[in-house]
């Protein structure tokens, strides 16, 4: 199982947290353009962790941020995006966060993505800020721009850059039990009246293989800031 440790050591935060991404909102800056959830055990108060990357079925990447407080300070806000990577352990220092990485590697990106036609990219408080850079490093990948809070499934079809926004599956009934499940990874679950399939976790190169497709369901939990 994918995993990542961190220690925190003794600077504050104001905010600190770690997303499953699973969709991208280029109308707005800080975490709102990255869809997803929150993992339950990295915020603000943590100082140590460790946490096994199976909390939510979908995940294109996923995104460690930190806000820094007592001083806030730009250039020290952590910023950290994943990818799976089976078999692949590394540690590093992101500013002053020591992570230990098992199963996923840093994915490296910049602002080289977002084009001089968004009609933000003049804009300072959206060109500079990482997590808006990231969503773009994943439009450029092929993953659709799909705005609000709570957008429904997106089906993305790679290859061709285009999604389409579709109902939201069935509940799903797990075969062994009765009621509804939340699946891991490897799970596989019955669609009411429909056959089963396979939930798993996501990566960049799912994403970008023309002979795939890829559902995503994605959720926004929160208003957190980049910044």
């Amino acid at each position: 199982m994918p995993s990542i440790t961190l220690q925190a050591g003794e600077r504050k935060y104001r905010y600190l947290w770690l997303k499953y991404i699973t969709g991208i909102d280029l109308s707005r800056h800080c975490a709102v353009a990255l869809h997803g959830r929150y993992s339950r055990h990295i915020n603000e108060t943590t100082r140590e962790a460790t946490v096994e990357l199976d909390e939510f079925p979908h995940a294109l990447a996923w995104y460690l941020c930190g806000v820094t407080s007592n001083p806030y300070k730009w250039g020290d806000n952590p910023h950290l995006a994943l990818e799976l990577a089976p078999r692949h352990t590394q540690d590093l220092t992101v500013h002053h966060l020591t992570v230990h990485l098992d199963g996923v590697r840093p994915i490296p990106f910049t602002d080289a993505n977002i084009p001089a036609s968004d009609p933000h990219a003049g804009d300072r408080a959206f060109r500079t800020c990482r997590n808006w850079q990231f969503a773009h490093y994943l439009r450029a990948r092929g993953v659709p721009d799909v705005h609000g809070d709570r957008p429904r499934v997106t089906t993305l079809r790679p290859g061709n850059g285009q999604g389409e926004l579709i109902p939201r599956p069935p509940r799903t009934v797990s075969t062994t039990s009765k009621g509804p499940e939340t699946p891991g990874e490897g799970a596989v679950q019955r669609q009411a009246g429909g056959a089963p399939h396979q939930l798993r976790l996501g990566t960049i190169d799912q994403a970008t293989d023309a002979h795939k497709s890829v559902d995503v369901i994605t959720e926004h939990l929160g208003r957190w800031p980049d910044r």
